[in-house]
């Protein structure tokens, strides 16, 4: 045996020891990414896990690395495989924890929804229906829909509307629209509608003269838009007959509070009956009235026998009540 082979059979002990070792302390396979050619996010940033597909021990952590800010609803983003490796670096990874494979690129489309002008209207429809004081079925709802559809992001949508407070709910009107996704106000915006109302009201069938008592021929019963008409129109017969008119009404003319007045049940200078309440015992007497009354007027009467004058009530039988 010569001293090489000597040497050599020696050494081979150790050399299968110190491969042995090296073996063991080899570093585990790094994290695999795939990236995509295509990817949807959902926004408002770009998480690793949203564009690639993520193979290893740390996938759960590098999926959350963000990557990059969103593009805007329905817009398309491209990211560069050399980009997100820097990306990687600069969030701590070392470059032996990950291999990146996959697409060169990513095109990466942020999710989009497309709230269409006759969605808005339809909602302010239903808010208006809901909120007006009138029966749906009296009115007309005319609605100018936005000139074009907004984009937002993916999520859950609703619209708030706030109508000037002033509004009174008929004739034209501007509402507030504020566009939520999942909570958060994205569109702000603004929409017109007209709201005209249908209801039955009382109108004069003939003419009516200035302080002539209204009976039940005098007046008609119609429908009418209540754009532009008084809010305290009469709607019933009953609510007029027997009262005056307070200045001429004509033929058609819708009949309101103000044109009427209930007639003088009491005359100036007239004997009233009166009477007062002492405890459980009801006085009743005569007096002088000392100006007109109608009823619920206050109105000064004088005893005739005292020459006293005193205050009291027109009821609507014309007597008068001294509290």
């Amino acid at each position: 045996m010569t001293c090489v082979t000597a040497c050599f059979m020696l050494a081979a002990p150790y050399l299968s020891a110190q491969a042995e070792t090296i073996i063991e302390e080899a570093p585990p396979p790094a994290d695999t990414i795939l990236l995509q050619d295509e990817a949807y996010v959902k926004g408002p940033k770009i998480l690793l896990g949203d564009i690639a597909e993520i193979k290893g021990e740390n996938a759960d952590l590098l999926a959350s690395i963000e990557i990059s800010g969103a593009a805007a609803p329905g817009g398309v983003k491209r990211l560069e495989a050399g980009m997100l490796a820097a990306r990687l670096k600069s969030a701590g990874v070392e470059p032996e924890a990950f291999d990146i494979g996959g697409a060169r690129s990513v095109l990466a489309k942020t999710l989009c929804l497309e709230v269409s002008p006759d969605t808005v209207s339809e909602d302010l429809r239903r808010f208006i229906e809901s909120q007006m004081p009138w029966e749906s079925s009296q009115a007309m709802i005319d609605i100018v829909p936005p000139s074009r559809e907004f984009v937002v992001p993916e999520g859950s949508v609703m619209i708030v509307w706030r109508p000037d407070p002033q509004y009174m709910w008929i004739g034209p009107g501007a509402f507030r629209g504020e566009l939520l996704v999942d909570g958060e106000v994205k569109r702000t915006f603004f929409c017109k509608a007209q709201m005209d109302v249908y209801a039955e009201v009382l109108v004069a069938a003939t003419d009516i003269p200035r302080g002539k008592p209204i009976s039940a021929g005098d007046l008609d019963v119609q429908k009418r838009s209540l754009t532009g008409t008084r809010s305290d129109f009469l709607s019933r017969p009953s609510d007029a007959v027997g009262l005056l008119a307070r200045s001429t009404i004509f033929p058609g003319q819708v009949i309101t509070k103000r044109n009427v007045i209930p007639p003088k049940l009491v005359k100036r200078y007239q004997v009233v009956s009166v009477e007062t309440r002492v405890g459980a015992l009801l006085v009743r007497g005569r007096a002088r009235a000392m100006a007109d009354g109608r009823a619920g007027d206050i109105v000064p009467c004088r005893n005739e026998g005292s020459k006293e004058q005193f205050y009291g009530v027109v009821r609507d039988d014309g007597v008068i009540v001294v509290e």
